[in-house]
């Protein structure tokens, strides 16, 4: 069966090297030409597309080619608006709808929920807030229009693997804000594990979302993270309410997916 990535990046790579491995026949989208042949070095089909893109050149052609699209585009481009990016985003899916491909995998963001302080289930309402999470919620709805019953959404939280961690990024600030917030994070290895699980037990027309099953301050776990990886510690604004914010809990994703969390606490991960 064939399986085509738009969006071969951080993600999407190692989740294509993955699906190889496990006999897949990959086809890998990438925006750039240098891009394209480190794909192809690596035994993947690479094709050069960006949104925007004519999506009837036999350049791009074998994109649709495949039963499976994964749609991997982080939203939030500098070069697009959020209307162009869901303008094109919709040509791509319509296209696709009437293509070889069968199902779809959209990787959406748990941002679509927003800031309510409250926990957080598949069934929860959503509010977004950001530009991010209202762009993410449209094109959640245009895949589920065009693959009714034949595509899955997945809301990543915070995403984690060796080398990208939020305390590197926050190492070293002052007075950060919100330092009781709930934190929610999932490690690349456990969604790369959630979207092979998707695409075998054939669970489509569902929407799913991802994070760990601890969710530790902001403040208690930065704190402690950077102490981990030899940083300069961030300081968080004082504060004296209790923990807050969002809370999402996964348990009926990981219960539908069949999947035990290799890293079920943001403590494991730093040393993943």
């Amino acid at each position: 069966m064939g399986i085509s990535i738009v969006g071969c990046g951080w993600l999407g790579q190692p989740l294509a090297l993955t699906l190889k491995g496990f006999g897949y026949n990959i086809v890998a989208s990438t925006r750039s030409l240098q891009k394209c042949t480190t794909l192809n070095d690596l035994g993947l089909e690479a094709v050069k597309f960006e949104l925007g893109d004519d999506l009837n050149i036999a350049a791009v052609s074998a994109i649709f080619t495949s039963n499976t699209l994964i749609l991997n585009i982080p939203v939030g481009r500098k070069a697009l608006t959020p209307n162009s990016f869901i303008m094109q985003i919709h040509s791509l899916v319509e296209h696709a709808s009437r293509t070889q491909i069968k199902q779809v995998i959209f990787i959406s963001t748990t941002s679509v929920y927003g800031d309510q302080d409250q926990v957080i289930t598949e069934h929860s309402p959503t509010m977004p807030v950001t530009s991010s999470g209202k762009t993410n919620l449209i094109i959640e709805a245009l895949v589920t229009e065009a693959f009714p019953k034949c595509s899955t959404i997945i809301r990543l939280s915070g995403l984690v693997n060796h080398d990208r961690h939020p305390a590197n990024y926050l190492a070293g600030k002052s007075n950060l804000p919100n330092p009781n917030g709930k934190t929610n994070l999932i490690h690349q290895d456990d969604v790369i594990r959630a979207i092979y699980l998707v695409i075998t037990k054939n669970l489509w027309g569902h929407t799913l979302h991802l994070s760990a099953l601890q969710h530790p301050t902001r403040k208690d776990y930065y704190t402690w993270s950077a102490a981990k990886l030899a940083l300069p510690a961030p300081t968080f604004i004082a504060c004296e309410q209790p923990a807050a914010g969002k809370e999402i809990d996964a348990t009926y994703s990981l219960e539908k997916l069949g999947l035990t969390l290799k890293y079920p606490s943001p403590y494991d991960m730093i040393e993943a």
